[in-house]
């Protein structure tokens, strides 16, 4: 370096603001005696005794190309370049607001300053845009500046993308990948990228996505699976497989259906950890009109998809098992899937675990109010007509059900009725909570019961003395049994407990549980 560079970085280091200036603007630009190092220039000019100088703006703002202003977050110093005249620094804020806006006449005014200054490039585009059919205002100006040294279109229509999308503007974002797709010689990995979010973002927003043709969303997926991202996978699975993701048509997102392609991605989707894509697997291998059907394939893509905890899963798994249930057993399964589905907002699920609970009649805090009364002298029977108005029980049932070997997370479980010797009356049924006050009620239940046992046993006596008690009782109360107890005939209380008979009762909530 020669002496004069060295005296004049002293005299930089010593806070000489004209020497800050000059040395700043030298390893901006590099030459002269300095090597370009923009980070030591931005640094020299950053500096409090020439940051707020104009031409400190000035020289930021002509210096560096647009794209290197927005990375370095330069664009105050644009602004205030601009604002003060410099042709170059406008035309760069002309671009950038008319990218970022997608439109030119955000951008126009300070093209049209530049312009009239003299400057070249700005005088080209203006020409260009004044040309043009109004609609392809935007088109004319990004190809005008194709080849500008001043502006590098595609980095700055990524960056332009980046901040829609962290804004929060769709639509913006869109327009910003249009005019990027448009001009950039080849699908970089972070236009794929941006691409990507735009999709899952219209997927989410149910957008249209205008704007972006079907084979550069394609590309712009194949070239993010290839890098591992299992959301591209599962979008293009699904679109190759000819299902919607969300209002996107496969139409949108592909140039052909292709199954088995599909298939293998939304597997690979479903194995890194996107728990729709086996729903979607489901769907494909269930219809029978699929090249891949596969009825056992979709039950164990089902399962899986339930298992991650996707409601709708766990509600058609919940339906087919209790659909063909012919044991208590399986009526548990389906019960406990029901449940799961249902805790998590899902109104199909709701309405199927409703037609597995006998109606009651009667006003329920009249009904609580009555239960109160029977607790000063029966506590056993209170807590057994709580239950029966929980669940729907018949007499006889709440009678003799057992509060904590009945006991289940999704409800309660009457077993077999030892005191009834007719089959179709004594069997075990399996019934679910519909509320969360229900399943209240039954943990208390059974903590009084099994705290209770031995003194509960002896009061309460066989099924026979609890009859003659709850009788008796009523009478004294002037209460009447269809206020608490459920009324079935042995043929209904039946459909309960097989599936076929059940979903012949229940076929129109049934239907709609596993066609939503």
């Amino acid at each position: 370096m020669r002496r004069q560079d060295i005296q004049l970085l002293t005299l930089a280091r010593q806070g000489d603001a004209a020497a800050r200036s000059k040395a700043g603007r030298r390893y901006l630009v590099g030459g002269d005696g300095f090597p370009r190092h923009v980070a030591t220039g931005i640094e020299y000019l950053s500096h409090p005794s020439v940051r707020e100088l104009p031409e400190t703006a000035c020289a930021i703002a002509e210096s560096l190309p647009l794209q290197d202003l927005l990375e370095l977050k330069q664009e105050e110093a644009l602004h205030k370049a601009a604002a003060v005249g410099s042709p170059l620094a406008q035309f760069k804020l002309g671009v950038w607001m008319a990218l970022t806006r997608s439109r030119v006449a955000a951008g126009q005014p300070w093209l049209e300053t530049a312009a009239a200054a003299g400057h070249v490039e700005a005088c080209q585009v203006m020409a260009a845009v004044e040309d043009a059919r109004s609609d392809r205002a935007l088109e004319a100006l990004v190809e005008s500046i194709k080849s500008s040294a001043a502006v590098d279109v595609v980095q700055v229509a990524v960056i332009a993308a980046r901040q829609a999308r962290d804004e929060g503007g769709l639509d913006q974002l869109v327009d910003c990948l249009r005019v990027a797709l448009m001009v950039a010689p080849r699908l970089t990995h972070a236009l794929s990228d941006l691409v990507v979010a735009a999709v899952l973002w219209a997927e989410r927003e149910k957008h249209s996505l205008r704007g972006l043709a079907p084979d550069q969303i394609e590309a712009s997926l194949e070239l993010a699976v290839v890098r591992g991202d299992r959301d591209a996978a599962c979008l293009l699975g699904r679109a190759r497989c000819g299902l919607d993701s969300g209002t996107l048509t496969p139409a949108r997102l592909t140039t052909s259906l292709n199954l088995r392609k599909g298939v293998a991605l939304l597997l690979r989707a479903a194995d890194a950890g996107r728990d729709d894509a086996w729903l979607a697997l489901y769907a494909t291998h269930a219809d029978h009109r699929s090249s891949v059907s596969n009825p056992q394939m979709a039950r164990f893509f089902l399962e899986k998809a339930a298992m991650a905890g996707q409601s709708e899963a766990q509600r058609k798994l919940g339906a087919l098992i209790l659909r063909a249930s012919n044991s208590v057993m399986e009526s548990e399964q389906a019960i406990a899937w029901l449940h799961a589905a249902a805790n998590q907002g899902d109104a199909h699920a709701q309405r199927l675990l409703g037609s597995l609970v006998l109606p009651l009649q009667g006003n329920e805090s009249v009904a609580r109010a009555a239960i109160e009364q029977v607790r000063q002298g029966d506590p056993w029977l209170a807590v057994r007509l709580t239950l029966a108005r929980d669940f729907g029980l018949t007499k006889l049932e709440a009678l003799s059900v057992d509060p904590v070997e009945g006991r289940r997370p999704w409800g309660l479980l009457v077993g077999q009725n030892p005191f009834i010797a007719q089959a179709r009356l004594s069997a075990p049924r399996a019934v679910p909570a519909l509320t969360p006050e229900a399943l209240q009620n039954l943990a208390r239940a059974a903590a009084f019961f099994e705290q209770s046992r031995g003194d509960g046993n002896a009061f309460e006596g066989d099924l026979r003395r609890r009859s003659v008690r709850q009788r008796r009782v009523f009478e004294r109360l002037n209460l009447s049994e269809d206020f608490f107890f459920a009324t079935a005939s042995s043929r209904s209380l039946e459909a309960f407990r097989l599936g076929p008979k059940w979903a012949f009762r229940a076929r129109q909530p049934l239907a709609l549980a596993l066609a939503g």
